[in-house]
């Protein structure tokens, strides 16, 4: 199978830093272009840093550039919906996890923004060859890109988005936080033409693990488990899950959906977002009604449902192996 060219956007750690492990257990499958950073509380350094470490560690050779460290209207939100965004209780030593064995390394950034980096790569693509963006955060880098660069557009064959929401949020009753952090950028990229694929609190609730499974990951040899599972943890122990016992890898659903979209029940829409001042700031507009639209602007869809089991199995089943890969 032709390796998929792949962009992940991201502000790890957590669920963000267990898709990355993820996305290294599928090199088979992905061609890493490369790893841009947004920030959605303003810790933009402290998420590249993240995004260095784990690199390092599961051999990513992936270059990373820094991009947005606040939205484009209004003043970031310190904490988020989990307070802390990072590895919590987990250091950093150097640029890796200081819980993980390994030697330091000095990798750094790129030194262009992450938005002109992201335009070079598009340019430099051959003719007729497009990218996969996995945008696991806020959009505001992308918003940048499809503002500055429209011609851009065209080389992006779609962004496969973590956030949003058809019924309900999280943040608030009515916004899933990715989308409310910045839902300016939400709204330029949503209206872009670039196809989407929106991957929100419908599914992604649905994406879980639970506590025996991140205790068993905790409790592994494979370093790379082991430190999963101590991310999933600390998702689990620092926010509302800890009641249902589980918790959603929602980062790791984007990279999911892309091997194995018949996990998920699909519906089209057109999405929009509300950029309003009141209590339904952030929430994510999604028009079903097909029969009021031309086809061509039918140009998103959307994860509604998700099989819970077979997204445990897929996504536990690569992460021992990726352990094996770098005992190696």
């Amino acid at each position: 199978m032709k390796k998929q060219k792949l962009i992940i956007d991201c502000a790890p750690g957590r669920d963000q830093g267990i898709a990355l492990a993820y996305g290294a257990a599928n090199k088979e499958n992905f061609e890493i272009l490369a790893v841009t950073t947004v920030s959605e509380n303003g810790k933009l350094k402290e998420v590249t840093d993240h995004v260095l470490g784990l690199e390092a560690f599961l051999r990513l050779d992936a270059p990373v550039a820094m991009g947005m460290g606040v939205p484009l209207v209004r003043e970031p939100e310190e904490g988020g919906l989990y307070g802390d965004p990072g590895f919590g209780e987990m250091e950093l030593s150097g640029n890796a996890p200081a819980s993980v064995p390994g030697e330091k390394q000095s990798r750094i950034p790129e030194k262009e923004h992450a938005v002109l980096f992201l335009h070079r790569i598009l340019s430099e693509l051959p003719e007729g060859e497009k990218v996969t963006i996995a945008a696991l955060a806020s959009l505001t880098n992308l918003a940048m890109l499809a503002r500055l660069f429209p011609e851009d557009t065209k080389k992006i064959r779609e962004i496969v988005f973590s956030g949003g929401a058809a019924r309900g949020g999280n943040i608030t009753s009515a916004a899933e936080y990715h989308v409310y952090a910045d839902p300016e950028a939400a709204g330029i990229v949503f209206r872009s033409g670039i196809p989407m694929v929106m991957c929100g609190l419908d599914a992604s609730l649905k994406c879980t693990l639970t506590r025996k499974q991140i205790l068993k990951l905790c409790q592994s040899g494979s370093p790379a488990a082991k430190l999963c599972g101590e991310l999933a943890g600390i998702s689990l122990e620092h926010s509302s899950d800890k009641y249902r016992g589980e918790t959603s890898i929602y980062g790791a659903v984007p990279l999911m959906y892309l091997l194995h979209p018949d996990i998920f029940v699909i519906e089209r829409t057109i999405l929009d977002a509300d950029c309003s001042r009141g209590p339904s700031r952030g929430t994510t507009l999604c028009d079903f009604r097909w029969w009021e639209h031309e086809e061509e602007e039918l140009d998103a869809f959307i994860l509604m449902d998700a099989d819970t089991k077979r997204f445990q199995e897929e996504l536990i089943t690569a992460l021992y192996e990726l352990g094996e890969t770098l005992r190696t």
